[in-house]
C-alpha cells in the first residue's frame, strides 16, 4: 500500500479556540474559532465514502454535546457502512479539564432518555479529570462527552 501525504482541513466550531496547537496557525483576529483540524486524503474522499479511520485534533473552549455512536450492526441497520469507536490522546489540558465516559450508575433506556430530555443527563455522566498524556477509548455504544480546556487527537 503506498503512503499518502494527508492534507489538513480547519473546521470552525463555536466551542473552538483562537489559539491552537504548535504547528497549526492560530485563528486570525476577527476569525471564527477553530474546533477541529481534520487529516484528509488530498482532493477529498477518493471514492465518495467516509474514511474508515478519521484522525483529527480537537480544541475545546466549552463542553461538547453528549453523544453515543452506534456499533456496526446498528449503523448498518440505518443505512450507514459502519459504526464508530473513538480513541483520544490528551495533548494538553487546563487544570480542571474533564471528559465523560459512561454514567455514574447503570441506567435503563427510559431513564437515559428522560435525563436527556429534561437536561439532567450531564449530571449523570462519569466525568473524569484528565491531563496531558492520558489516553481514553470509547467503544461504540458508550455515552460520552468532551469538556472545555482540552487539546486532543
Amino acid at each position: 500500500m503506498p503512503a499518502i501525504r494527508l492534507t489538513t482541513k480547519r473546521v470552525e466550531k463555536p466551542w473552538g479556540r483562537d489559539s491552537l496547537w504548535p504547528g497549526f496557525a492560530d485563528v486570525p483576529e476577527g476569525g471564527d474559532p477553530v474546533g477541529e483540524i481534520w487529516f484528509e486524503v488530498p482532493g477529498g474522499k477518493a471514492d465518495g465514502a467516509d474514511p474508515e479511520l478519521l484522525i483529527k485534533y480537537l480544541f475545546t473552549s466549552e463542553k461538547l454535546s453528549v453523544q453515543v455512536h452506534p456499533d456496526d450492526k446498528a449503523a448498518r441497520a440505518r443505512g450507514y457502512p459502519r459504526g464508530k469507536d473513538e480513541a483520544w490522546v490528551i495533548l494538553a489540558a487546563d487544570p480542571h479539564a474533564t471528559i465523560a465516559l459512561g454514567t455514574l450508575k447503570v441506567m435503563t433506556r427510559e431513564e437515559l432518555r428522560a435525563a436527556a430530555l429534561d437536561g439532567s443527563i450531564e449530571d449523570r455522566l462519569d466525568w473524569k479529570a484528565v491531563r496531558a498524556g492520558d489516553y481514553y477509548y470509547s467503544p461504540a455504544g458508550t455515552i460520552h462527552a468532551i469538556g472545555p480546556g482540552l487539546t486532543l487527537v
